[in-house]
């Protein structure tokens, strides 16, 4: 997966950054690495495009009964959350940061989401869902991104992925 190969990588750099900081301080070159760091951090709108893949991969699952699938997209969009929170914790001109936003806005939808999916109940999923995406918009109007409107599919985007158990 992606996301693990950025991590291992980050890990290595890391790891590379300790042994020289241990053997060598060579500022220039610690300085280098750390600069390498911030170039790996993907962008904030790399993150949000994964989970908002991830909120319709959700809607497809959870619509069809793919109780199984539907957990681990919720899983998903609750990890990229939390990489949200933790590599931009603050964001440009946002009065509250994102670390603090995100949960408030984000933590009860996402719970009943995964409470009508653990129950396997249809209709409580389709209105967490509606409720959750709700709540997206909610924060990206609190975030000073209200422009980034997401809504449930309205068609199968995801053709080459089997969405029914």
């Amino acid at each position: 997966m992606e996301k693990s190969c950025m991590k291992i990588s980050i890990f290595l750099i890391v790891l590379l950054l300790c042994s020289c900081t241990a053997q060598t301080p060579n500022r220039d070159r610690v300085a280098a690495l750390e600069q390498k760091l911030v170039e790996l951090k993907p962008g904030l709108g790399e993150i949000m495009g994964i989970v908002q893949q991830h909120h319709a991969k959700l809607f497809y699952s959870g619509t069809r009964g793919n109780w199984e699938l539907a957990q681990y997209q919720i899983d998903e969009i609750k990890e990229g959350l939390e990489d949200v929170a933790k590599y931009y914790p603050t964001f440009k001109e946002v009065k509250l940061p994102l670390k603090d936003l995100i949960p408030k806005m984000m933590d009860e939808p996402l719970r009943n989401v995964a409470s009508a999916i653990q129950k396997k109940d249809a209709k409580a999923f389709k209105t967490a869902f509606a409720a959750m995406t709700k709540s997206c918009n909610s924060c990206h109007q609190a975030a000073e991104h209200g422009f980034i409107v997401i809504q449930a599919p309205i068609g199968q985007e995801f053709t080459n992925q089997q969405f029914s158990p």
